[in-house]
């Protein structure tokens, strides 16, 4: 559950001014496992799933929500006291949102808390649309129709895989027998599509025609771009043959399919049949057009026997049944990039697991000893806090624990990890996994080759939890029992370590002033100290033997039209892997797989580093997590470029630390003198050797290739692909760069046409970029905003520069004097004062010396 009170957004020039308290929203989350919300939240309660609704039910008593009468006792009680007052005081200003996955009992308490708040209507944070999707029935109801006959032939057109992912007590597979014609339409022949009577390959939504509804009603138009590349046929050309006599309408390079025509029918109802609007609705993708605006009804909250629903404990615990951070439900089980793209959370790739908290680990007997978030051991008299060897183990020898998860008649034999933050005797099993396997886990469905309801990278992968879910409780449910089991079991982490260990690495301040050394620091001297947090704090001042003026104190600079730098904002970054994904899409970097992973060898240019943190004085059970997105830097004083001894790693004229790739020859000498860890070598032809193959790395020149398939139809054609032996990392997009200026100059190009060369005159200003104009990859995808790029010549122009002179910017590891490009900005939490966490929250760094 989330509450959201106060504040406003301040519009106007990115960064053109500092942080101001009296202006920041605050964020409260209600959780039992950490989510991306819960990490950016201003404070987070730990709270097992089945007791959330008593949480919900406890601020709704203190809101004096009618029919609400529950109280908690202890710090909790606290906890919900000042977030109710909080609430109160800024009603109208506020909102409450229940995930989807809740209760209707508890959805119903938190509308009623919302119209107790007046937060709904109007100009209010929420509004309430009638979308037309009233009266549409539910899974429920469609297994009840199939069992009784009513149903006769069914068209399934979810992306979805119901014989695989429904509750197991509907046994949909048996039920989609009693159907007299069956038809399933999909990118994948999954286990839904061969227990069908027939299959339709579909084409992908970039190779069809369609239109879509935003949730506020804008209506948005889907385009292709190419033609289908293995004739599969769109949603809308299936669907209009069934209503023109089975005419299958595909077209083609000439002729328009029945896609199209269908979206133009559809378009020209909402906006008429003017041919100018149509071209300006495919240039902008979209008409504007709104849902109805209806008000909230009047809810009467009953929680009822809900609220009576016992804590649970080491022998009957809380299941909550998650939607994985790769593969979601198990529809993309089959996309590299995705399973090995880590959990933002746990770091693993390319498996699920179950997670559990380290007191519930240790109770249970799963763990040796209780985990800690950073062990404090006595070194040369010296109490010091270290990063420990996991007790799993590390890298390729790192071997989670098996489990015995019990619930109801039915048992799930998974690894386990342990996951600081989540609440105490509760269990998160990721569901999505073990869709085939043919390496004889028994928590898998048996790999059928005759119908291979998975490829190369689905197989093998994980375990299936859904035989544990029922209709009964579909997300959560309780009363499960864990045995331990005596096996192990390999798992692929991208990162082993937990916290920063003394290291001022990805910082944070509070609004609230902070205890430090014994005395009260207040916000505006917890902004000016930023860049002193950690070892910056007593090093010395760096200074390079050379000068970076000249005689006449102008800067020794390559280029004077363009010197490229970074600025990332940790107080909006969230950690989703985003910009990871993307940097992967447009630079051709490799998936490399599991085995690989675990050596250490993934190949992903910017990283997502995520730290968990708690103050000296907070609650380690509980504390806060801190994510960090992480590639090369671009040093200006670049440790890399001064050990390769073939000149491969450069300094370009615009501040870049660049590849020779053709001049690589692996000695791998500027990986080992990376502070930052940030660059990635091929070990093996992973572009050209499909990495998935057992062992078909190893075999060298007669190992499988994946020359000539499909997959050289996604490589971008303005990046090379890297061959083995080869160092590579990122390069701020500078094929985007090089594209910048070449139109730039042909633009100049334009002009000059027709006059004489001796009366061409160009200036610097003339080729420079436009100011922000060029976006890197990873800055295109982050849905947050949280990294701006640009050229630092443009000055107060580029928000990245307003971002750099931000008293909030610091340099990562400062200290070594790299004068690195990229920067960061300081992560701000918004403490409620009153609340009984407030001194520990914002403080994961700020005592750090």
């Amino acid at each position: 559950m989330t509450v959201a009170s106060g504040g406003s957004h301040d519009g106007g020039k990115l960064y053109g001014h500092d942080l101001d308290p009296k202006k920041m929203n605050r964020l409260y989350q209600v959780e039992a496992a950490y989510s991306l919300t819960g990490g950016v939240a201003d404070h987070r309660l730990r709270t097992a799933p089945s007791q959330i609704i008593k949480v919900a039910a406890a601020i709704a008593t203190a809101l004096e929500v009618s029919g609400a009468n529950t109280k908690l006792e202890g710090d909790d009680a606290k906890w919900v006291e000042e977030c109710a007052n909080d609430l109160k005081a800024h009603a109208g200003k506020s909102v409450i949102l229940a995930g989807n996955r809740h209760s209707k009992e508890l959805h119903e308490l938190v509308a009623a808390m919302n119209a107790k708040l007046g937060n709904v209507g109007g100009d209010k944070p929420a509004s309430l649309v009638q979308t037309g999707n009233k009266g549409l029935a539910g899974l429920t109801e469609l297994a009840a129709d199939l069992e009784s006959g009513a149903i006769e032939n069914l068209v399934l057109l979810t992306p979805s895989n119901p014989v695989y992912d429904a509750p197991a007590d509907f046994n949909f597979k048996e039920l989609l027998g009693k159907a007299k014609t069956s038809i399933h339409w999909g990118l994948r022949t999954d286990a839904t599509a061969y227990a069908a009577t027939w299959h339709v390959p579909a084409a992908h939504y970039l190779e069809s025609w369609g239109d879509a509804k935003t949730a506020k009603g804008t209506h948005a138009l889907l385009q292709p771009l190419i033609l289908p590349l293995y004739d599969g046929i769109g949603e809308l050309d299936l669907l209009s043959a069934f209503l023109n006599g089975g005419e299958l309408k595909l077209g083609d390079e000439q002729t328009p399919s029945a896609g199209y025509d269908e979206v133009r029918k559809t378009f020209e109802m909402a906006a008429g049949k003017d041919v100018s609007a149509w071209s300006k609705a495919l240039q902008f993708g979209f008409i504007e057009a709104s849902y109805p605006e209806v008000a909230l009804p009047q809810v009467a909250p009953k929680p009822g026997a809900s609220l009576e629903a016992p804590a649970p404990t080491k022998d009957s615990l809380d299941v909550i049944f998650a939607a994985d951070a790769s593969v979601w439900d198990g529809r993309y089980i089959d996309n590299s990039w995705l399973q090995e793209a880590p959990d933002p959370i746990s770091k693993l790739t390319w498996d699920n697991v179950a997670y559990i908290s380290p007191k519930t680990a240790d109770s249970l007997g799963i763990s040796k000893e209780l985990i800690e978030l950073e062990p404090i051991n006595n070194v040369a008299g010296i109490d010091v806090k270290n990063a420990p060897r996991p007790e799993i183990g590390e890298g390729e020898k790192a071997r989670a624990y098996m489990i015995d998860v019990t619930l109801g008649e039915k048992t799930l034999k998974i690894p386990v990890l342990v996951s600081f933050g989540l609440a105490e005797n509760t269990i998160v099993l990721p569901v999505g996994y073990g869709q085939a396997a043919d390496d004889g886990r028994s928590a898998a469905i048996k790999f059928d080759s005759s119908k291979p309801t998975v490829g190369f990278v689905g197989l093998n992968t994980g375990f299936n939890v859904y035989p544990l879910r029922t209709s009964d409780g579909s997300f959560i449910q309780g009363g499960a029992k864990v045995g331990t089991n005596t096996g192990r079991y390999n798992v692929s982490l991208t990162q082993e370590h937990h916290a920063m260990y003394g290291r001022a690495l990805a910082r944070e301040i509070s609004t609230a002033p902070v205890e430090s050394h014994g005395h009260e620091v207040p916000f505006k001297d917890q902004v000016k100290k930023v860049s002193k947090q950690g070892m910056d704090s007593h090093m010395p001042p760096n200074k390079s033997i050379y000068k970076p003026n000249d005689t006449e104190g102008k800067p020794l600079i390559s280029d004077d039209r363009h010197q490229w730098a970074m600025a990332i904002d940790l107080n909006t970054c969230m950690g989703c892997n985003a910009c990871l994904v993307a940097c992967q899409s447009e630079n051709n970097i490799p998936v490399v797989g599991k085995e690989q992973v675990a050596k250490g060898r993934e190949m992903h240019w910017i990283r997502m580093d995520r730290y968990y943190a708690a103050a000296p004085d907070g609650n380690e059970d509980n504390p806060e997590m801190i994510p960090q997105p992480v590639a090369c830097v671009q040093c200006e004083l670049a440790p890399c470029e001064t050990v390769c001894p073939v000149n491969a790693t450069v300094h370009n004229e615009e501040g870049l630390n660049v590849m020779a790739y053709n001049r690589c020859i692996g000695t791998r000498y500027c990986a080992n003198n990376c502070p930052y860890k940030a660059r990635r070598f091929n070990f093996f032809d992973y572009n050209k050797r499909n990495p998935l193959v057992e062992k078909n790395l190893y075999k060298g020149p007669w190992g499988e290739k994946q020359v000539g398939d499909s997959r050289h139809l996604q490589r971008n054609p303005n990046v090379s692909v890297r061959m083995r032996g080869v160092m590579e990392k990122c390069t701020y997009c500078v094929q985007r760069l090089e594209n910048a200026k070449i139109k730039k100059k042909q633009i100049t190009r334009k002009k000059s046409l027709g006059m004489a060369s001796t009366e061409v005159k160009v200036s610097a200003e003339d080729l420079r970029i436009k100011v922000d104009s060029v976006k890197t990859a990873c800055q295109d995808a982050c849905p947050a905003g949280a990294i701006t790029f640009g050229n630092k010549l443009d000055g107060n122009k580029s928000a990245m520069v307003r971002a750099k002179e931000s008293a909030r910017n610091y340099d990562l590891l400062n200290y070594i004097g790299t004068l690195p490009r990229t920067s960061y900005l300081a992560r701000v939490k918004n403490p409620n004062p009153t609340m009984p966490d407030a001194k520990s929250v914002g403080r994961a760094t700020i005592n750090i010396h």
